[in-house]
């Protein structure tokens, strides 16, 4: 059956492309990882290449997930049309990886995709595509905004007229003007905010265009419009809503928060952020002079063990030096998953010098977590993906990885596969310092489990993080 795929491929890339010999082969060769991609996804995977033309995509490869596919056939063979998927023609055109992109399926389903490039040598020779379908999802946000806008105006005022005791105790200010432009409705916040304002009178029966603290007009204002809006004034700094009404009688309520204290905290935070992120900077600063010395260390050593083992702990250091980075460069102490593995995996490839052609694929949802959660994390992936490199590829000269990162209901996974020799169990040393971060940083600070499957074909291991764990804010500059 494979040969039968291997084959399919070549023929079309022959046909339908101007992809060399060796091309072809990596493209067949990167194909036959999109199935564990699908399953692990849940989601339809693709690998397009580039038609003779600049406009044309054709579709080489496609797996489907079990009882979930969007499709009612294997659509390999057939064109990527670039009015229905601009993102692929772009992604050819700029190389730059394409998250979230809407097009449209061959069979007219609404769908977001994924958009990763394959390169060989600075050249773009395909690319692999994540598909989910989205038709559902705007089905239901149509119909609730279409309920809300039906219904928002008539419960607005009506809550207004009836509930005086539940308006006058909100901490909003509201003002509601009639189709005239003229002031017929406000709370008792609405009256304490224009007396410190200097309205000694009452406002009520007021035009629009004496009482707006937004510098515009009644007349300007359209019923599309649900804008809010800052305003700095009086020494205080507003939040204002602008709601339309369509009842015959009402044309606009205007709702007002004094955020002034809110924006003190803000203030204050920001400079806290500074604080915080010069803390990390220094330490990125530190680590790498420990590298440094760790490098020189393994230069002037005869040993070959201890060059082994120091090499080994700068590209742990590494893994730390990656978290401080990125943090060093946040307001908060969050950072981006996907950047952190983009950062290791640098680090990583640049401590290998030998002349093998490793290529690593990253692809899946990103998110965010703090930063000592992500220190244990890259501990954890350094350690594999060293592994991969030490073992996975013994007595060849090629090989990819690729690492998926996905979101459960309950958990943020991410997997690491190699298609490399696989891994013989009884060779693992159960008591070396690697498993021993692997099993320990997963178990114990993670919280999370570590699934392995190894065969011929490669090994993948699968790393399961609850996800209250990766939301915790780290403590450790608070």
């Amino acid at each position: 059956m494979m040969l039968n795929i291997d084959q399919s491929i070549r023929e079309i890339c022959k046909r339908e492309t101007s992809l060399n010999e060796i091309e072809i082969d990596k493209i067949i060769e990167v194909s036959k990882s999109i199935q564990f991609m699908a399953d692990f996804y849940e989601s339809d995977v693709f690998v397009d290449v580039h038609g003779k033309k600049m406009s044309e995509a054709f579709v080489v490869a496609h797996s489907m997930p079990e009882n979930k596919s969007l499709y009612s056939e294997n659509i390999a063979g057939k064109p990527a049309l670039q009015e229905n998927e601009p993102g692929v023609i772009e992604v050819f055109r700029t190389g730059n990886l394409k998250r979230d992109i809407k097009a449209l399926t061959q069979e007219y389903k609404l769908v977001k995709q994924t958009i990763q490039p394959i390169n060989l040598e600075d050249k773009i020779i395909g690319v692999i595509i994540v598909e989910k379908d989205i038709s559902e999802d705007l089905k239901e946000d149509f119909s609730i905004m279409k309920s809300v806008k039906d219904t928002s105006s008539y419960n607005f005022i009506n809550l207004f007229k009836n509930n005086d005791f539940f308006i006058d105790n909100l901490n909003s200010s509201i003002l509601v003007f009639d189709e005239n432009g003229y002031l017929k409705l406000k709370n008792k916040n609405a009256e304490e905010l224009y007396r410190n304002l200097g309205f000694t009178d009452d406002i009520i029966d007021n035009h629009y265009d004496w009482l707006t603290l937004e510098n515009d007009e009644f007349e300007a204002f359209k019923y599309e419009d649900y804008e809010t809006k800052e305003v700095y004034i009086g020494d205080m700094y507003l939040s204002i809503k602008s709601i339309p009404i369509k009842d015959g009688v009402f044309k606009l309520a205007k709702v007002i928060q004094n955020v002034t204290e809110l924006k003190k905290k803000e203030a204050e935070l920001v400079l806290k952020s500074v604080a915080v992120k010069e803390a990390h900077h220094r330490v990125k600063n530190n680590l790498y002079t420990v590298i440094s010395l760790l490098r020189k260390q393994s230069r002037l050593s005869k040993n070959e063990e201890v060059k082994s083992c120091l090499d080994n702990t700068v590209n742990r250091v590494f893994a730390i030096l990656s978290t401080h980075y990125l943090l060093s460069k946040e307001v908060d102490n969050k950072i981006s998953i996907k950047d952190a593995i983009d950062l290791l995996i640098s680090n990583i490839q640049g401590g290998y010098s030998d002349n093998k052609d490793i290529n690593i694929y990253i692809s899946g949802d990103d998110f965010e977590i703090s930063g000592d959660k992500a220190t244990s994390l890259l501990l954890v992936m350094n350690e594999i993906i060293q592994n991969c490199f030490d073992h996975a590829f013994e007595g060849r000269d090629c090989g990819n990885i690729q690492i998926l990162i996905n979101q459960e209901e309950k958990f943020k996974n991410i997997a690491i596969a190699d298609d490399g020799i696989g891994l013989d169990e009884s060779k693992v040393n159960n008591d070396s310092l690697g498993t021993f971060i692997i099993e320990s940083y997963v178990q114990q600070v993670l919280k999370g489990e570590i699934v392995r499957q190894s065969n011929k074909n490669g090994t993948k291991v699968l790393i399961k993080i609850p996800k209250q764990i990766t939301n915790l804010q780290s403590s450790s500059f608070n």
